[in-house]
């Protein structure tokens, strides 16, 4: 039995229905993980995380698999930026840590301003998520959430660091989950 044997029902727990999961790219090209869909509990939202990034993730202190939730209306956003963020991961054969910037010089999806992703615990679901513990009780598994940001929000972060983009995202009441939302820098 696999230590990650209890991954989708640690999914599954705190996220919701697995609803599938596919390993080919947008062009049909086998990617060396797989991309699965969640469907949540609380309302119309869709995480979309890895499963199998963890044997691409090295010099991490646990293996990582990497997700993104949006309004379940955004799910090809969000499938698009978790796949970028993969892809760079997988061939550069390295992780991400929590705080970390993922930056594109430009917008990554058309009609919205968002650039990357800020790698963070997960904003919504318990803390309990963010690491997938094996029946021992010891860490096995860490999952990072990539939040989507703007490019002004990215440079925020760069100058004054993370928290006060979440001290603005707090005072806006801003909705991580959406895509589509301005910029809160």
């Amino acid at each position: 039995m696999s230590r990650f044997s209890g991954f989708p029902a640690h999914v599954e727990k705190y996220v919701g229905t697995v609803r599938g999961a596919d390993s080919r790219d947008t062009e049909g090209r086998e990617r060396d993980y797989h991309l699965v869909y969640c469907d949540h509990h609380s309302g119309p939202y869709v995480s979309l995380l890895t499963s199998g990034l963890r044997e691409h993730t090295a010099g991490a202190p646990l293996p990582q698999e990497v997700l993104c939730t949006v309004h379940a209306d955004q799910e090809r956003y969000g499938r698009h930026l978790t796949s970028v963020i993969a892809e760079l991961l997988t061939e550069s054969n390295s992780r991400v840590g929590y705080g970390a910037l993922i930056m594109n010089d430009r917008a990554l999806l058309p009609g919205t301003e968002v650039a990357g992703a800020l790698a963070a615990p997960h904003p919504y679901l318990a803390d309990e998520f963010d690491v997938l513990l094996d029946e021992d009780g010891t860490p096995v598994l860490q999952l990072i959430t990539l939040l989507p940001i703007t490019r002004a929000e990215s440079q925020l972060v760069a100058r004054y660091g993370r928290d006060a983009l979440y001290d603005r995202w707090e005072q806006r009441n801003v909705d991580l989950t959406d895509i589509t939302r301005p910029s809160a820098a």
